[in-house]
């Protein structure tokens, strides 16, 4: 188990996790799921995850320019990378993000599933499992 590495997934829509949470499937891998910032916080804490998928636009606690910022101001994960994804405009979803992070990332929704697995999967150095 402690060789798997983690993927932190958060987004309000119960729906685009269980997406991901399929594409993404892999015996080495472990998918944590997070239904707000709050939480996505305390799990990228306790996980140190290898990457974040993050939806920009979430209700509650916070969005994901607030994930952005709380992990940027802890030094333990301040440099994961984070991939946000969003359903807005895609320019106004630029403009939220810090421009000069290179380790940030965004996709618009509707999500191209295999192209995420495939960043997901090379970042974790992970090949496809065998049936």
């Amino acid at each position: 188990m402690q060789n798997k590495k983690c993927v932190l997934m958060v987004d309000d829509d119960p729906r685009v996790l269980s997406m991901l949470e399929e594409a993404l499937a892999h015996p080495d891998l472990i998918l944590a799921k997070a239904p707000d910032a709050l939480k996505a916080f305390i799990l990228a804490r306790n996980l140190s995850p290898l990457l974040i998928i993050c939806d920009i636009q979430m209700p509650g606690y916070g969005d994901g320019t607030k994930v952005l910022k709380l992990l940027r101001e802890d030094p333990s994960i301040a440099l994961v990378p984070i991939l946000f994804i969003t359903g807005m405009d895609m320019e106004k979803a630029r403009a939220l993000l810090p421009a000069n992070d290179k380790t940030i990332g965004l996709m618009a929704k509707p999500l191209d599933l295999p192209k995420i697995r495939e960043y997901v999967w090379a970042l974790a150095g992970v090949t496809v499992p065998s049936r």
